[in-house]
């Protein structure tokens, strides 16, 4: 006796779904990133913080944005003394360290 099996294999879906998947974990890590980031932005009346952003160019969430004309100057000020502890400047780089892993758990999950 002679058992016949044809496996079809229907592979359309799969980069729509990759391309959703990415989406939402780029979304996700761009919003929780942003949130960790503000908690190191310096903080004297709040302005700062509030004028940020996160941008989409199409390809995915990529960049958090700091709009405020004394933004740049703020993030370069090495040597300065910040009134809130905690705060000061490269903002980014400070949250990295310390919320990598978190920012890779939130990404992984929110691709499921």
């Amino acid at each position: 006796m002679t058992v016949k099996v044809r496996v079809r294999k229907d592979l359309d879906k799969i980069p729509k779904r990759v391309k959703a998947m990415r989406e939402r974990g780029q979304f996700a890590l761009a919003q929780q990133a942003h949130a960790d980031m503000n908690n190191y932005v310096p903080y004297l009346s709040g302005d700062l913080r509030n004028q940020s952003y996160i941008t989409d160019d199409g390809r995915g969430w990529d960049q958090i944005v700091w709009y405020a004309p004394y933004a740049r100057r703020q993030y370069y000020n090495y040597g300065a003394k910040f009134t809130t502890p905690g705060t000061g400047p490269n903002w980014d780089g400070k949250a990295r360290s310390i919320h990598m892993k978190s920012w890779q758990r939130v990404a992984k999950a929110a691709m499921k």
